[in-house]
């Protein structure tokens, strides 16, 4: 029996408070164990502060990434960057070369328009918006803008409004050369994707003498990519006195060529047809590409009517931007 009780304690002691575990041990005779202490309570901690909500990071631009820096001393470099901290950024050029530049030396940084061609940077055509003359289907990015003189006596202010909208416009350098004018081209680009756009626009005279305008209404599209492109599109000429609108009932089609063939050159044609006539304009030249400026020098002939007609144009671009 006593050997039993043993047994039993032994089992279901744990579940009995301190206080009654004591009886067993002296109806056994045995030594009396010490009572267990009580658990002391846990103290009550601070609250514990809320997290606060990870800031989301800006997206890092892709490794290969070809970045322009320019140089306090007016020098540029182009390259993708390996690495940079608050005192030198490196960069891998596109020639292979790793230049490791102190940030005090860096006017600013912007991603480069363009590509690594043979070791060489091939920046893009400032002039992507426009042919010789006539509008291409791509835009001006928001805050740029250029200042040309279309054969010499015909400058041209362009800004983009918008990523779609571009507005133009100018006067004759001699306005009594053709009569007091100016000239304005609105061109809304209805759609723009990686390699075709699309647009609607106008390109309308006005005189400061006389009332109503005279122009052209015009949809274009243009396909491929900067370098190699094919634009096509129709314009119907209107006339205006103030009051009522001539529309012509057939369009004028355009088809416009680029090719680029260097560094710093591209092959451009741009060419008019009369639907339902043999009148047409047919023309090509060169483009010399710089960082800012390009420089149009192309021929163009009215077909049966003899050649030629020389084409002139230069093209400063502005805007854009970049940081240190």
């Amino acid at each position: 029996m006593r050997r039993w009780f043993l047994l039993g304690w032994l089992l279901f002691t744990p579940l009995v408070p301190p206080a009654q575990a004591q009886a067993p041990d002296a109806a056994a005779g045995g030594a009396s164990l010490a009572p267990i202490a009580p658990i002391a309570p846990i103290a009550p901690t601070a609250p514990i502060a809320p997290i606060a909500p990870l800031k989301a990071a800006a997206p890092a631009a892709p490794a290969d990434t070809i970045y322009e820096f320019i140089l306090r001393d007016g020098s540029r470099l182009y390259g993708t960057i390996v690495s940079e901290d608050a005192e030198r950024v490196v960069v891998q050029t596109t020639a292979g070369a790793r230049v490791e530049i102190p940030r005090a030396q860096i006017e600013r940084r912007r991603v480069a328009a363009g590509t690594a061609r043979d070791g060489q940077f091939w920046g893009e055509d400032p002039n992507l918006s426009r042919l010789f003359f006539t509008s291409t289907a791509r835009p001006l990015p928001k805050g740029e803008g250029y200042v040309s003189s279309f054969m010499l006596f015909f400058p041209f202010v362009a800004y983009g409004v918008t990523d779609r909208f571009t507005m133009a416009g100018g006067t004759p350098i001699i306005p009594e050369a053709i009569g007091r004018v100016f000239y304005l081209a609105p061109k809304y680009t209805v759609s723009q994707r990686e390699r075709a756009s699309y647009a609607v626009g106008a390109l309308g005279f006005f005189s400061s003498r006389e009332e109503g305008s005279a122009g052209v209404l015009y949809g274009s599209g243009t396909w491929g990519t900067t370098d190699n492109a094919v634009t096509a599109g129709a314009g119907w000429g209107y006339a205006s006195d103030g009051s009522t609108v001539d529309l012509a009932s057939k369009p004028v089609l355009v088809l416009g060529l680029e090719r680029r063939v260097g560094r710093r050159t591209k092959l451009v044609s741009e060419n008019w047809f009369a639907a339902g006539s043999t009148a047409r304009f047919v023309s090509g030249g060169v483009r010399f590409i710089g960082d800012r400026i390009s420089a149009d020098l192309g021929l163009g002939t009215f077909g049966e009517g003899g050649c030629c007609v020389p084409l002139v144009n230069f093209v400063w671009n502005f805007g854009g931007g970049g940081r240190p």
